[in-house]
């Protein structure tokens, strides 16, 4: 198919996505990934949140007109497979993504990149990254009560290629409403660093108990860019996601 039409510039962030980025980080105590549902009703401020322990937790609203959570979820499988389709999503930044597990298609959209290992190669902001996105069930984020008509979340871990450490969470809480949906997206950045080797995660466990160590890999820079790397392309998302999603669904490669 060809995907030139839905191939744009990046688009200008909307007002309010300018005010929060240029809000100070605030130092605030907050609660991880696991009490995601307390967090979302909290009404947490957007912006850059960090704690005693130079975690951060970083959250990002977007109003996304004309769309709604079951396009975000078709979103969220359709665009895995290949890199034209994840750089559709930001021009700029995104360079390569590939899954080395099969989809299922008799799952509903929902379901079908959970349990999915997304490959991908991007900037953030300067610094090109090659991680590892792991989409995990919301239960494992504590969101257990979710209305499957008009809300969806998109749950993963975040691991970095280069180190094979996990080194943060995701969240993309979708909700409807009369003009399309709200997207929250959160990213706690720093908050539980592991490794899949036993010996390493000791080791890594031990040493970014050490401010100037975990400074090094998790900082305010990175936050800063992940921020804006988020506003950039959940915006640009919501402007060419509506046409494609209807266009795909006419055709007999919509699955």
């Amino acid at each position: 198919m060809d995907l030139s039409k839905y191939s744009i510039p990046l688009s200008e962030l909307p007002e309010q996505s300018k005010k929060t980025l240029d809000k100070e980080i605030k130092i605030s105590d907050f609660k991880g990934y696991e009490s995601s549902n307390e967090i979302i009703m909290s009404g947490m401020e957007d912006g850059i949140h960090i704690s005693k322990d130079f975690s951060y937790l970083i959250k990002c609203t977007t109003q996304m007109q004309n769309v709604n959570s079951t396009m975000i979820d078709w979103w969220f499988t359709w665009h895995l497979p290949e890199t034209r389709r994840y750089k559709l999503w930001h021009p700029e930044d995104h360079i390569s993504a590939e899954i080395k597990q099969a989809l299922d298609k008799n799952k509903p959209y929902k379901k079908r990149y959970v349990g999915i290992d997304s490959y991908v190669e991007e900037y953030i902001g300067s610094k090109y990254s090659k991680l590892c996105i792991s989409f995990k069930s919301p239960d494992r984020f504590g969101l257990t009560d979710l209305d499957s008509d008009v809300t969806t979340a998109i749950c993963a871990e975040v691991k970095d290629l280069e180190t094979n450490m996990t080194i943060a969470q995701l969240l993309h809480y979708v909700s409807d409403n009369a003009n399309g949906c709200s997207m929250q997206s959160y990213f706690w950045l720093g908050n539980k660093i592991s490794h899949e080797n036993r010996i390493l995660n000791l080791c890594a466990n031990f040493f970014f108990n050490f401010t100037i160590v975990k400074r090094y890999f998790i900082n305010d820079t990175l936050a800063k860019s992940l921020l804006r790397h988020c506003c950039e392309e959940m915006n640009h998302l919501s402007i060419f996601l509506p046409e494609l999603y209807k266009d795909i669904s006419r055709s007999s490669n919509s699955s």
